[in-house]
């Protein structure tokens, strides 16, 4: 486990833990179950993993709550909210102890690179969904979430920001997006019947569509009526009421900042956000870096 301190173009500088290829903040390490980012991933992939588990693959900000409560709500058969937030059962923070205690059927999710999940999902085929989005509307959507759950200040603009994720500073915030996604597609292309791979823009587009091809791939034979209540409670105004009047946060992190997670949840927000000159830089790298797969992603609905 290396420590890296990246100074910015204001001045400001920020203390990063870098472990496996994962480089998060100091300031949210406390919030990793031992304070050890290297000794949890290890945990992590190590796991004791039941064969009636799902496991939801996000990179962050591609809709992580709102599909895990899709996949909640097809497992129970039922529209209702589950109390507890996907922060119960997230892999990145909790710890095994913790994990284990969950009683079936469990929707675990994490935002680890296909290398460093569990190794036993893989080893037991357990079903995994995976959700994309296009980098743009990601990148603005981490800039709020970082904004959001700073543990102090942050204030650098996203201008300073997006060289960050984009790998521009020498490190990438979290872990590279583009390696990421390679990860994931070399394995999906290995192993289609094992992974479901879905678009956030396609399940804002339809989400009744996209939620019955959930349920076929789990084999959760739910009705077409259940399917339509489901996606009415996951619409994204129903899901932020629910998390501010139903769910119990039982993390390291109080109500109100969590409640903040629910910013806008649309496609084409990037372009609040972008210069004309930052949009052709990352169209650039884009397509350098995707040259080798084919993934394809929209930008507007």
């Amino acid at each position: 486990m290396a420590k890296l301190t990246v100074e910015y173009p204001n001045g400001e500088t920020c203390e990063f833990v870098h472990a496996y290829g994962l480089t998060y903040n100091q300031k949210i390490i406390d919030l990793i179950s031992n304070g050890d980012l290297k000794s949890h991933i290890e945990d992590i992939r190590n796991l004791e993993i039941r064969d009636d588990d799902i496991y939801l693959a996000t990179y962050p900000k591609c809709g992580t709550h709102w599909v895990w409560e899709i996949l909640v709500m097809l497992k129970r058969g039922n529209a209702e909210y589950e109390t507890k937030t996907k922060e119960a059962v997230f892999l990145d923070f909790r710890s095994p102890e913790v994990v284990k205690s969950i009683p079936s059927p469990r929707v675990l999710n994490c935002h680890y690179p296909c290398k460093l999940a569990p190794k036993e999902i893989f080893q037991k085929g357990i079903k995994i969904v995976h959700v994309m989005r296009n980098p743009k509307d990601v990148f603005v959507s981490f800039y709020h979430h970082m904004k959001t759950m700073h543990s102090g200040p942050f204030t650098i603009s996203f201008q300073e920001f997006l060289p960050q994720v984009m790998g521009e500073y020498g490190v990438c915030l979290f872990y590279s997006w583009i390696q990421y996604m390679k990860e994931w597609e070399r394995f999906s292309k290995q192993h289609p019947e094992q992974i479901l791979n879905l678009f956030f823009e396609d399940l804002k587009e339809d989400p009744v569509r996209e939620i019955k091809k959930i349920n076929s791939f789990l084999d959760t034979g739910r009705s077409d009526d259940l399917i339509r209540k489901i996606a009415e409670a996951c619409d994204f105004k129903n899901l932020k009421k629910a998390d501010a009047e139903i769910k119990v946060v039982d993390i390291a992190e109080d109500k109100k900042k969590m409640s903040k997670l629910y910013r806008k949840g649309e496609v084409g927000d990037w372009k609040n956000h972008f210069t004309v000159a930052q949009n052709e830089r990352m169209n650039e790298w884009l397509e350098e870096n995707l040259i080798d797969t084919d993934l394809k992603f929209r930008y507007t609905l």
